[in-house]
């Protein structure tokens, strides 16, 4: 086998996985509101999530979501549900937004990457979030992301704010941000109000840092 051969194989399978990697999106369908959502969430309101694009839901409740949106995306099902295809979900804040999952096939198989707006939340009765910004920085890349991120950004995050981020990697800064947000650290850390990391994907190896601002 020649080097063009081997070199021909390789793009073929990462072809391959980015095809089956955007094969499903979740539509995420808010079916019940309990009082007022402090983000803005309506019933009715519908999403496209995937286990990188947020399409602009909540922080909260995509991480309370996320194990099923990622089961769901790569083609399972939860034992316990009778529709193979979906599931429901709510809110980690007393359950206030109650919605619907299903597993919807798409027609393009690219990357689904929705725009953002990060919502102001200081005044919304956080005291937190009245006194603290969250930034992640993206401080390395070994390979490539696939979502986007550059090595040097630097975007805000919240409880509610995905912020743009790839799902997988707000996944795993979601606990150190109420951490951080508490005015305190985990004892492994570093740096006083500041976290360290690396995001979920173990090929690419994305390394951050998730810090705090006073407001």
């Amino acid at each position: 086998m020649t080097q063009q051969d081997s070199s021909n194989e390789l793009d073929q399978a990462a072809l391959s996985v980015l095809e089956a990697e955007n094969r499903y999106y979740q539509e995420v369908t808010v079916t019940e509101v309990t009082g007022e959502c402090p983000y803005g969430h309506k019933k009715g309101d519908r999403f496209k999530v995937t286990t990188m694009n947020s399409d602009g839901i909540c922080g909260s409740l995509l991480k309370s979501i996320f194990l099923p949106v990622t089961v769901l995306h790569y083609g399972g099902s939860l034992v316990w549900e009778d529709d193979p295809e979906g599931t429901r979900g709510s809110c980690p804040e007393a359950g206030k937004v109650q919605v619907a999952l299903k597993r919807v096939e798409r027609e393009e198989k690219s990357l689904l990457k929705t725009p953002f707006e990060l919502k102001a939340m200081a005044g919304k009765g956080y005291t937190a979030l009245d006194k603290y910004r969250v930034f992640v920085e993206v401080r390395d890349i070994a390979v490539n992301c696939y979502w986007g991120h550059k090595i040097g950004d630097i975007f805000e995050v919240d409880p509610f704010n995905v912020g743009g981020a790839c799902c997988f990697l707000y996944a795993q800064l979601y606990p150190y941000i109420h951490v951080l947000l508490s005015g305190t650290s985990p004892p492994w850390a570093w740096d006083e109000h500041t976290v360290m990391g690396e995001c979920p994907d173990t090929y690419d190896r994305l390394a951050y840092r998730l810090f705090v601002k006073e407001r």
